[in-house]
């Protein structure tokens, strides 16, 4: 879905909300009632929708945060401590803002705590907007996360869309506070924001134990790796190599593109020389694959990659991207299952972005870990250490270390 359907869904399912509102529970005062009505039910969806994108993988979230945080440490080294604080605290923030977000949806739906909500509301939406903003001038972190692995936003759209909403924000604030009424009494008002509050609290903790009740990455089973590591096919880019020419004769220096420098056949006069490196300007960038940088080195520094995905049999990757921030009780879950998987004849690789020798600890002696880097790891599975099933290239299944399956319970896979 590109943005600009996200935001005609969006509108669309405000303006529904709007409709049955004001038809069932509460009728706006006029045109220019219903015209705030609609901004206020349009910011609502806007920030659940947000909201509970983010709150399917607050582990995806905390991920960016961590980006974030990295980066800061470039710009104001006097922060570092502050930074490497906020670097532990990813996940709990992250948390924090995803619950924030939709639970000040629900408030401004609902139209309780109003003073409240806006003040939350500009200073949340200010934080993601200095966010987005950022990466729109530094173009340091690609992809804000603002709404998840759900929709990849351009950072340039990203500041658009945060400065969009805060216009309509400063209306709601200014122009429309008189009609942001609540819709039930207090009573009622409070214990739906309540009741709502600890399903999304729930949610996120359910999220974060185990993984994702939706998987929108790039790794979702089903996915053929080989496909989708592959260049075949892709857009390969455009850039324009721009040659600086010395004429050793007269002095006189001039820049040349290179397709230039070919038809003209500049070279053929011998006076003229081209002097330093050549210019690079990147037209358009090249498309990469979605499963990028799956590259696996051995203890030896051999790339196996093409072993694993040209397995025909069955074959289990169990990622742990850092190991000394993994599950130790984790690993002695997997572990009871991938004996039995190995003695089935299940092929398994270890992948660690850490020390091989102290993966192959944890390993005990059922299989060997391998080098990669650590995002491919994050992004195939949000668990550390985490399992994924494996035949002919294509993913069939991934499993948390809190939800091994039993070897029994991989029958389905035809194990």
């Amino acid at each position: 879905m590109t943005f600009t359907g996200l935001l005609l869904l969006i509108g669309g399912i405000a303006l529904a909300v709007t409709l049955i509102i004001s038809l069932f529970i509460q009728k706006p005062q006029g045109g220019q009632g219903w015209f705030y009505a609609y901004l206020r039910y349009f910011m609502a969806v806007f920030f659940l929708f947000s909201g509970i994108v983010k709150a399917i993988d607050p582990k995806g979230t905390a991920f960016k945060m961590q980006d974030y945080f990295s980066i800061f440490g470039e710009y104001v080294p006097a922060l570092n401590g502050f930074w490497d604080f906020c670097y532990g605290l990813a996940l709990p923030i992250s948390a924090f803002m995803i619950i924030l977000e939709i639970v000040l949806g629900v408030t401004l739906l609902l139209g309780i705590f109003r003073k409240g909500t806006l003040l939350l509301y500009t200073g949340l939406l200010a934080f993601f907007t200095f966010l987005t903003g950022f990466t729109a001038v530094t173009n340091k972190v690609t992809d804000c996360g603002c709404f998840g692995d759900f929709l990849k936003l351009a950072p340039s759209q990203s500041f658009q869309k945060d400065i969009f909403l805060m216009v309509i924000l400063v209306g709601l604030i200014f122009l429309a506070r008189k009609h942001l009424k609540p819709l039930f009494n207090a009573k009622i008002g409070w214990g739906l924001l309540g009741v709502l509050t600890l399903l999304t609290v729930w949610f996120n903790i359910r999220n974060i134990n185990h993984l994702p009740v939706k998987d929108f990455r790039a790794y979702a089973a089903g996915t053929d790796l080989r496909k989708c590591t592959s260049q075949e096919g892709l857009n390969p880019g455009k850039k324009e190599i721009y040659y600086n020419m010395v004429n050793s004769a007269t002095g006189e220096q001039k820049e040349m593109e290179s397709k230039l420098y070919m038809s003209t056949k500049i070279w053929e006069d011998k006076s003229w020389k081209i002097e330093g490196d050549p210019r690079e300007v990147v037209i358009e960038e090249p498309e990469l694959p979605k499963c990028k940088d799956f590259n696996i080195e051995n203890a030896d520094g051999e790339e196996i990659q093409d072993e694993v995905l040209g397995n025909s049999g069955y074959s289990f990757l169990v990622g742990a991207y850092y190991l000394d921030k993994s599950s130790k009780q984790g690993f002695k879950n997997a572990n009871v299952l991938l004996k039995e998987a190995k003695n089935k004849g299940v092929k398994i690789y270890g992948l660690t972005a850490s020390s091989i020798e102290e993966g192959n600890q944890l390993a005990e002696g059922i299989y060997t870990f391998n080098n990669i880097d650590a995002i491919p790891i994050k992004t195939m599975v949000r668990s550390n250490p985490g399992l994924v099933l494996l035949k002919d290239g294509k993913v069939l299944g991934k499993w948390h270390y809190n939800d091994v399956p039993d070897i029994s319970d991989l029958g389905e896979f035809g194990i």
